[in-house]
């Protein structure tokens, strides 16, 4: 789907599989950071002998903005404040999800000072709305993160049912109090890439940087190995 910027005519190309098909929703420029509400692709076909029409019959064409039917913008509460948005990262950019309110501040110095840009979430909720819709290269997840027990949490849940294809792409660090730091059977037997306990947080940098590129180096030597006969 292409959408076209109003305030610096920049094109977008958002993917059809990315963009939500019974409601409204927000992107933002990469190029002038405005926000573009999107909604074209909920008006129904119409023909030059069937104008669009409101519920009174009169033909919207002639009434403007007042004419667009709001019964079809998107309304779930939980996500539809000015945070509510599905931004577009340049093709390149690398992108977290930080899920440790406590640490918040030591994990966006560590990620930003890495390169990766930051998508801000509001509960396990959130997260799963914003995976369906974008892809991210890395979650930082505190199994406290919304008060649910680990095995309880939707966020969990989703993560363990994701396609093996969707799963791979991210780097998954969950932080516990019982956890064990670098420990690779936990992270094994948990389905993530790294697990850490809090009180080994300034080590957070050097853990990442250590395990992403251990990540990268096996997934590598795996898309070889599957294009080499011809799975891939």
């Amino acid at each position: 789907m292409k959408v076209t910027c109003g305030e610096c005519q920049r094109s977008l190309n958002i993917p059809d599989e990315k963009v939500p098909k019974d409601r409204a929703f927000n992107v933002t420029c990469p190029g002038c950071k405005s926000k573009i509400k999107v909604e074209d692709h909920l008006q129904p076909a119409v023909t030059e002998d069937s104008p669009m029409t409101t519920d009174e019959g009169v033909d919207s064409s002639i009434l403007g903005d007042s004419a667009v039917d709001t019964s079809l913008m998107y309304s779930d509460d939980e996500f539809d404040d000015d945070d509510e948005e599905n931004i577009i990262y340049d093709e390149n950019d690398q992108v977290a999800i930080i899920l440790d309110p406590k640490n918040y501040d030591t994990w966006s110095s560590v990620l930003t000072g890495m390169e990766y840009k930051l998508q801000p979430v509001k509960s396990p909720e959130h997260t799963i709305h914003k995976l369906k819709f974008n892809e991210y290269d890395v979650l930082i997840f505190n199994q406290d993160f919304g008060d649910y027990e680990l095995d309880e949490n939707p966020l969990y849940q989703h993560i363990l049912n994701m396609p093996m294809s969707s799963r791979r792409k991210i780097f998954i660090a969950l932080l516990g109090e019982k956890l064990t730091t670098g420990d690779h059977m936990s992270a094994f037997a948990l389905s993530v890439n790294l697990v850490i306990n809090p009180k080994d947080i300034e080590q957070s940098e050097m853990l990442l940087k250590k395990f992403i590129k251990e990540n990268d180096n096996f997934y590598k030597i795996y898309k070889d190995t599957m294009q080499s006969v011809g799975k891939f």
